[in-house]
């Protein structure tokens, strides 16, 4: 029995007692036998009242809570009837309103964490695949290596794709490394004064050598520089990963353009490339995770360069444009927000 209860029933019992007490008087104390008939009726009459007023309560409290059990019935079932009518405003209205949105907020929180648990589950899975080919050559060829059938020249050609598949095997794990600190909030983004062509120049540096060797020739364009708050290393990793992209499908002798615009609300790196280009088809699939078109198939490459771009770029509250038309190249227009 709760507080409330005894309460109620303290009361009751402090009622019937101070009636039964005024009958007594009434009976036994005032002479007037007309003035006592009517005090005692008073009494029936009060306690009564108080008896048909505690089971109208008794039966209203009732129904209360057979309407909350259908409440809570309803929120485990996951259905949004409404058992209260949002047009009364009462304490009962409100409570079925605080309710429903506790009841939203907590399917918000499943939902995520059931897409978290099943990106966790397709990352597992992409790189499962994506670390089961260089092992199976990494362990064929040290099977071969182990015969003593094989020449000099075989031996020194095996080890040279061993050696490949490790150079593989280390970007392979460095990017995915990014990746998972990126996704899991392990890395922030730390925003300050930078530079634009500091980004992409420093890009360009680090794309040079690559270039170099198909002789790429990467031009860069900035009319006047643009400077606003970006986290600098990472957007510079955002824009190397598309230039890195331009100059693997674009052939020998070919041309990377790099150009800096500013306008009212946005400021915009594009770097375009005149490659084998993407099929409009493709567009929209090229920054998912693991990702690689039919065009990138002689490519060396794991298909993560863009989708960290992407990614980097729109935790900064950004967003990438791609044009391009196969066998003609593309385009890649970083924008970013000048107010944020």
């Amino acid at each position: 029995m709760n507080k409330l209860e005894k309460q109620i029933i303290y009361f009751s019992i402090l009622l019937y007692a101070v009636c039964l007490a005024f009958i007594l008087y009434c009976t036994y104390g005032i002479q007037d036998y007309n003035v006592s008939k009517l005090s005692i009726g008073f009494s029936i009459i009060v306690i009564g009242i108080f008896n048909g007023l505690i089971f109208l309560t008794n039966k209203y409290i009732s129904s209360v809570l057979e309407r909350l059990t259908e409440l809570i019935n309803t929120i485990i079932d996951g259905n949004e009837d409404e058992v209260f009518s949002v047009l009364n405003d009462n304490l009962l209205s409100k409570l079925q309103n605080q309710t429903t949105k506790l009841t939203g907020i907590l399917k918000s929180q499943n939902n995520r964490l059931r897409k978290e648990k099943g990106d966790i589950q397709s990352l597992i899975s992409d790189m499962s695949h994506q670390l089961k080919t260089p092992f199976a050559n990494l362990k064929m060829y040290c099977e071969f290596l182990k015969s003593n059938d094989i020449s000099n020249n075989e031996r020194e050609e095996f080890v040279s794709i061993i050696n490949n598949q490790l150079e593989k095997l280390e970007f392979l794990m460095e990017s995915m490394i990014k990746m998972s600190r990126l996704e899991s909030g392990i890395i922030a983004l730390k925003p300050k004064q930078c530079s634009f062509d500091d980004i992409c120049l420093g890009a360009i540096k680090q794309a040079y050598e690559k270039a170099k060797s198909k002789n790429i020739e990467i031009e860069f364009n900035s009319m006047k520089d643009i400077t606003f708050l970006i986290d600098e290393n990472w957007t510079t990793e955002a824009v190397f990963n598309i230039i890195d992209n331009g100059i693997k499908y674009t052939d020998p002798n070919g041309k990377i353009i790099i150009t800096t615009k500013r306008f009212e609300m946005f400021a915009m790196i594009e770097i375009k490339d005149n490659g084998i280009g993407i099929e409009e088809a493709e567009i929209n699939n090229i920054f998912k995770r693991f990702y690689r078109g039919k065009n990138a198939e002689k490519e060396e490459g794991v298909g993560i360069g863009l989708y960290l771009s992407r990614k980097i770029v729109s935790m900064q509250k950004g967003f990438i444009k791609v044009k391009s038309e196969e066998n003609n190249g593309s385009s890649f227009s970083v924008m970013f927000p000048l107010i944020t």
